[in-house]
This record gives C-alpha cells, sequence and structure tokens, in this order.
C-alpha cells in the first residue's frame, strides 16, 4: 500500500513489463489466453485511473482542511479581540475545532521536503 501511495504522491512508477507471442491466430487457446491478457491490461489502465483519482480527492481533502484550520484560526482570534464570549460560544468553537482534528487525523499529513 505505501507503494500505491508513492505513486499518488509523484513517486516514479515501476518499469512496465512488456510480453510479445508470436502466434498462430488459428489455435483457440492462444486466442483465449491473449483475451485474458488484453482484459487484464485493461482492468490495470482502469486501475490506474482510478488510484489517479482517489490520489486528486485526497489532495483536495487536505487542502480543504487545511483551509478550514485556517479559517477557525481566524475565527479564534475574532472572538478574543471580541471578547467576553457566552459560554455557549465557546463551547460551539471547541465542537468544532474538535470536529475538524477528527477529519485531520483521517487525512495522512503530506511527507516534509527534505533540503
Amino acid at each position: 500500500m505505501a507503494k500505491i501511495l508513492d505513486l499518488l504522491r509523484g513517486g516514479k512508477a515501476a518499469p512496465a513489463i512488456v510480453v510479445h507471442i508470436r502466434h498462430d491466430h488459428d489455435d483457440p487457446l492462444i486466442s483465449q489466453l491473449l483475451q485474458k491478457v488484453n482484459l487484464i491490461m485493461a482492468t490495470q489502465a482502469q486501475l490506474a485511473a482510478d488510484l489517479a483519482a482517489i490520489g486528486a480527492q485526497v489532495t483536495k481533502i487536505g487542502t480543504e482542511t487545511a483551509g478550514l484550520q485556517q479559517r477557525i484560526t481566524e475565527l479564534e482570534a475574532a472572538i478574543e479581540t471580541a471578547g467576553g464570549t457566552t459560554p455557549e460560544v465557546d463551547a460551539a468553537l471547541a465542537a468544532v475545532k474538535t470536529q475538524v482534528q477528527v477529519v485531520d487525523d483521517l487525512v495522512t499529513d503530506a511527507p516534509t521536503p527534505t533540503p
């Protein structure tokens, strides 16, 4: 799974294996085998596309979560500046912060770039 995540984050894919088969087109077993190979390759192409889409979605979730965290920080500053908030406002802010942390914990943090 880690290798798949590395690929989604821009890592290099493993080299492809190419197999060339010379065959007699009249051999039904070879034709059946080639049909199955084509199906497997098509399935893998779809899997690669699905994984890329999932990777994009995870990136989007991370970006949105970071934006939400920034807005909460701004809200905290505005509430602190206003002063004298009610216990209900304090509780509502704490609940929102808790829920954002739950979402943030679900998404793996991107690795810190090495200089």
